[in-house]
């Protein structure tokens, strides 16, 4: 046990310098140069995973810098307590393991990115796993990692141009956005990554359009409407809206969409006409 302790006095206090870099850690309560009483197991970290089905991955952030493990931070916490045991970073932790703890209960947390209620330049990639230590014993530990968001993204027909000056996709409705919406202009082509709660949200979007004058169903004077409706939109899983103009003469009632939500994580189209009501 006394090799495991000088162990972890390696990655917790060799120098100010390695402290603050490498590999930071709270006190745990060790006393080094004495005897102690208190009783000891140890933990080892086996695999970092990190399980997305966005596909690909993403298009507005860097694929490789999230499925690279060694980006990720590792913290490890006492659950009693809340403090931190361990917090460093994946690539400092594995030459420190097995990393002698007290005997109880310590969560193991990994951690990529940062969660925003909608972005298109980050998002956030975490895991966790309780673990208990018990006298005397090494506990292996697996963590696998996903994204707390949901990815949305729209295509817009590129025909839409001949029948509308302007259009446009929001999101809003989830609880992290509150009042707020995302918004896709016409020529957008970034997805929005979505924060979503642990059991999925609904998430409500709403179409803009700005008919062109020549297409407008006979007898309407307003150009402007509005399509709105609502998904179903789940941790690590994307929708997609294609949308498309459906245009028959203004006697016979003018500019319809059809739209199709492609939930690609599940190879599933859902297409139908939606006709647009002008205000």
């Amino acid at each position: 046990m006394q090799m495991k302790l000088k162990h972890l006095l390696s990655c917790m206090g060799l120098g100010a310098t390695l402290v603050l870099t490498s590999c930071m850690s709270e006190d745990p309560g060790f006393d080094f140069g004495a005897e102690t009483s208190k009783v000891y197991g140890s933990l080892n970290l086996e695999s970092l995973t990190v399980n997305s089905e966005f596909d690909p991955l993403t298009r507005a952030v860097s694929e490789d810098a999230y499925r690279n493990v060694s980006n990720y931070n590792i913290r490890v916490v006492d659950t009693k307590s809340g403090t931190d045991v361990l917090n460093c970073a994946y690539s400092s932790l594995a030459d420190n393991m097995p990393l002698p703890l007290e005997i109880g209960s310590y969560t193991i947390i990994a951690s990529y990115g940062a969660e925003h209620a909608f972005s298109r330049d980050e998002f956030l990639v975490t895991g966790e796993q309780t673990v208990t230590i018990n006298a005397n014993a090494e506990q292996n530990v697996s963590v696998s990692c996903a994204p707390t968001c949901g990815k949305l993204t729209v295509e817009f027909d590129p025909t839409m141009s001949t029948y509308f000056d302007a259009y446009s996709v929001t999101y809003s409705g989830t609880q992290a956005m509150g009042v707020q919406t995302c918004t896709w202009e016409k020529a957008d082509t970034a997805p929005w990554y979505v924060a979503i709660g642990a059991n999925g949200e609904n998430v409500n979007y709403k179409i803009h359009l700005t008919a062109k004058a020549d297409y407008l169903p006979e007898g309407q004077t307003s150009k402007t409407a509005e399509i709105p409706g609502t998904i179903l939109l789940k941790r690590n899983k994307a929708h997609k809206l294609t949308i498309a103009p459906n245009y028959k003469p203004s006697t016979e009632g003018g500019i319809s969409l059809t739209i199709t939500i492609d939930e690609s994580t599940n190879d599933k189209e859902i297409t139908w006409e939606v006709p647009v009501t002008w205000i």
